[in-house]
């Protein structure tokens, strides 16, 4: 069993990413999704049926798939390869 602490380290940055862009990409969906849609409606977003859901599913999607890759990045760094 090798130990591949390059996967290791990306991995780590991966979920250190992820964490961080999740309340910026949550910020975005309520903005687009609640903020403009009272007073002055953003007719981008309400305008189009279902694109409400797809931006919860592209933003989230995104930043927990990176925290996803993250992990297993991590656990093949440890795992290794076999020889």
């Amino acid at each position: 069993m090798a130990f591949d602490g390059t996967k290791i380290i990306m991995g780590a940055i991966s979920i250190v990413i992820g964490l961080v862009m999740l309340p910026v990409m949550g910020a975005f969906v309520w903005e687009a999704k609640y903020l403009n849609n009272a007073s002055n409606p953003d007719t981008n977003v309400t305008g189009v049926a279902g694109l409400t859901a797809l931006i919860d599913l592209v933003m989230y999607g995104f930043t927990f798939g990176l925290v996803g890759l993250g992990i297993g990045l991590i656990y093949i760094g440890f795992k290794g390869g076999k020889k």
